[in-house]
């Protein structure tokens, strides 16, 4: 899909959030992701939602501290569509040299953008508005949920005001929110992606 509405949600998480694996129900639940620190700021757990549904169950959580709606435009969609677009999902990378740079320079051709990204050998690589540039590695079976929502995850997390790079001393878990059982709800874990600063991008980035 070469253009779509996103909406994210993110919880500062104030009980303990139940984990468990995933079960035979498929693709039950909330697409999430759980930031763990590991030193570095934020100190406190994060859960990010990805997308509209769900949204009795995750009444549990309580109101969230960030609700934000995006457009994700991927490579194909029309000029005026990217100039219009929060997040630029660019074409797969054989080869990762200059891809940073590449990124850079779709967010100054699309200073609407904030969050570029793109798939490359073993994960993905996403610049921001700021300059900070990062790698992301997905465990198996992370994909499903990751893949087509990692652009969107920076750009709540941006816009949450938290710095990207920080993520680099974090520990994401990726899965899908149920409420299932009691209290706050679970995560059912796909996998952990492992996230990694990169030299950041010549300079900051007009807004």
């Amino acid at each position: 899909m070469p253009e779509r509405l996103v909406v994210t949600r993110l919880y500062t998480l104030e009980r303990v959030l139940c984990l468990t694996r995933p079960g035979d129900g498929g693709a039950a639940g909330i697409p999430a992701v759980l930031t763990i620190p590991r030193g570095g700021h934020p100190r406190e757990p994060r859960l990010v939602l990805l997308g509209d549904r769900g949204l009795p169950a995750a009444s549990r959580l309580g109101p969230p501290a960030v609700v934000d709606c995006h457009v994700v435009a991927s490579r194909g969609t029309t000029a005026d569509r990217w100039d219009l677009a929060d997040v630029l999902v660019d074409r797969p990378a054989r080869v990762p040299v200059g891809l940073a740079d590449r990124l850079a320079g779709r967010l100054h051709r699309h200073p609407g953008a904030g969050v570029a990204v793109a798939a490359r050998p073993g994960g993905h690589l996403a610049v921001t508005r700021d300059g900070a540039a990062v790698t992301m590695r997905g465990s198996p079976g992370t994909g499903e949920v990751w893949d087509p929502n990692c652009g969107s995850f920076l750009y709540c997390w941006s816009a949450a005001g938290l710095a990207v790079a920080e993520l680099a001393r974090a520990l994401l878990l990726v899965g899908r929110y149920t409420a299932r059982g009691t209290g706050p709800g679970s995560l059912e874990t796909a996998g952990r992606v492992e996230v990694t600063a990169v030299a950041a991008t010549r300079r900051r980035l007009a807004s």
